[in-house]
């Protein structure tokens, strides 16, 4: 149990009495329950020698969230400098138009790394989806999507990261086909951030699977359920910081030890703000370590101060 975490979440609650909206209560409560888990990001990293090879990266999303995207990719960018590049594959609907996609360009500008725009397919067409929208379903489509690729590491677009990718893109997964961080549980995933060996999923059919299961039952979370109920067993589990998601509330204290809760403070990769506040809404319903996101928006040059100050 992380030092002090009881007394913490004691505070927390006492704080998230007070607010007028439920956002307001919510930003009380998580400001004191994630104090300090966070401490040097955007600190140098040791040097390295450039990579020698493209990482391929995979983001899908529809024309509303084509600048969110770009921020997250930008993040990206900023984060690899002088250590990496990206193939980045950015699987979309097709209401993203020409300048939906010239605001992605326009983020990769000055670097050497590339983006393919592809359609999703139909393949999830007839598979549950609840509320999401139909580009949940694009991540899982990746291994028919991206043929020739081998493995590939896919992000949501409501994350920010702060250090490069090489080391989970080198990350041995023996007889395992994805990896990604476990949230409720020790052995549930978040399907926010993944390696995939697209190359396993292939040979095994298990792209299949997953169509057939996606059609059969009506789960909460469709996509991420269909990943943890069918690969249980070939699941990597990875660091905390990998994902950290504002989601997590007082559970963080009680899935993770207090080696993982230490090694984000001064280790965090990834930046997820997986809940209903988002850093792009207005003042009042942005969550906790929203600055980092404007940080990256900002020199976007999609946002400005006048939106982070009155957004």
């Amino acid at each position: 149990m992380y030092k002090y975490s009881k007394f913490r979440q004691v505070c927390a609650t006492v704080a998230g009495m007070f607010g007028k909206t439920r956002s307001l209560r919510r930003l009380h409560r998580d400001k004191i329950r994630y104090w300090g888990l966070i401490s040097t990001v955007g600190q140098t990293v040791i040097p390295r020698k450039k990579y020698p090879v493209k990482i391929p990266m995979a983001f899908c999303f529809d024309a509303r969230g084509c600048k969110m995207a770009a921020v997250t990719i930008k993040s990206l960018l900023i984060a690899s400098k002088d250590r990496c590049d990206y193939d980045i594959y950015c699987v979309v609907t097709p209401d993203v138009d020409e300048d939906c996609k010239n605001i992605i360009r326009g983020v990769l500008a000055g670097t050497e790394t590339t983006v393919q725009f592809i359609l999703g397919n139909n393949d999830f067409d007839e598979s549950w989806r609840g509320k999401w929208p139909v580009a949940m379903w694009y991540r899982l489509m990746l291994p028919k999507l991206v043929p020739n690729v081998s493995r590939i590491i896919y992000a949501d677009i409501d994350i920010i990261f702060f250090r490069d990718l090489i080391d989970i893109y080198e990350l041995e997964l023996g007889n395992n086909v994805i990896a990604a961080v476990p949230t409720r549980t020790t052995k549930y995933i978040n399907s926010g951030f993944l390696l995939m060996d697209l190359d396993k999923i292939r040979q095994e059919n298990i792209y299949d699977k997953w169509v057939q299961e996606s059609r059969t039952h009506e789960y909460s979370n469709p996509d991420q359920d269909v990943l943890n109920y069918t690969l249980v067993g070939r699941i990597t589990f990875l660091p905390l910081r990998y994902n950290f998601q504002l989601s997590h509330g007082s559970r963080i204290f009680k899935i993770y030890p207090e080696s993982e809760l230490d090694d984000l403070k001064h280790n965090l990769v990834v930046l997820h703000y997986s809940d209903y506040m988002k850093p792009w809404y207005e003042v009042g319903r942005r969550p906790v370590f929203s600055e980092y996101w404007w940080n990256v928006a900002r020199q976007t040059g999609l946002y400005s101060d006048k939106d982070y100050k009155s957004k």
